[in-house]
């Protein structure tokens, strides 16, 4: 066979390839703008994230600082995250006097030993502050913390385990903290 007689193949119309071109093209232009939205939304993640936990902080060190007219106590309940010192999960109770940590297998639990821990110390000004923060804990995790720390507060034998009158506590959302070590 000569060269000039190879059979050749079908030309597609100009109008197929065209199509496909412009078909890529749409799909390229979603993809970008599907990316470009993400981005914006990391963005603003991001920033919520970090005015969030600019807020906490100072809140928090409103709290420990205290005013000299009116001193509270604060107590400070960590949930410890992961890459912790601690075991995932479990929580850092820390007065002026006392340092423990616990891993409360259900809310009962965590009254309990919250009492266990704290009764020795010396009786805290009513209201007592409890200051939650946690590390990179999971939010499960963070919202059963915050329901037993509530539970916990409000309990009657936590708020008289030193006797008359009774202590009154307050449960305030201190943020993300990097774990205690």
């Amino acid at each position: 066979m000569s060269i000039a007689h190879r059979p050749s193949r079908p030309q597609r119309p100009g109008v197929f390839r065209r199509r496909t071109i412009l078909q890529l093209t749409s799909l390229l232009d979603l993809l970008l703008i599907i990316v470009f939205v993400q981005y914006l939304e990391m963005q603003h993640v991001s920033a919520m994230e970090t005015e969030r936990r600019q807020a906490a902080e100072a809140q928090r060190d409103v709290l420990l600082a205290g005013d000299r007219e009116r001193l509270y106590e604060v107590w400070e309940i960590h949930l410890n995250g992961n890459h912790s010192v601690y075991p995932d999960d479990s929580i850092l109770i820390s007065s002026a006097t006392q340092r423990k940590v616990v891993q409360p297998r259900d809310q009962e639990d965590f009254t309990d030993q919250l009492i266990a821990a704290m009764k020795f110390s010396p009786k805290p000004a009513s209201p007592c502050i409890f200051l939650l923060t946690w590390g990179n804990a999971r939010r499960d995790a963070l919202r059963t913390q915050t329901d037993n720390l509530q539970a916990a507060a409000d309990d009657p034998r936590l708020q008289g385990a030193w006797g008359e009158p009774l202590v009154k506590f307050r449960v305030v959302q201190g943020g993300y903290l990097q774990d205690v070590k």
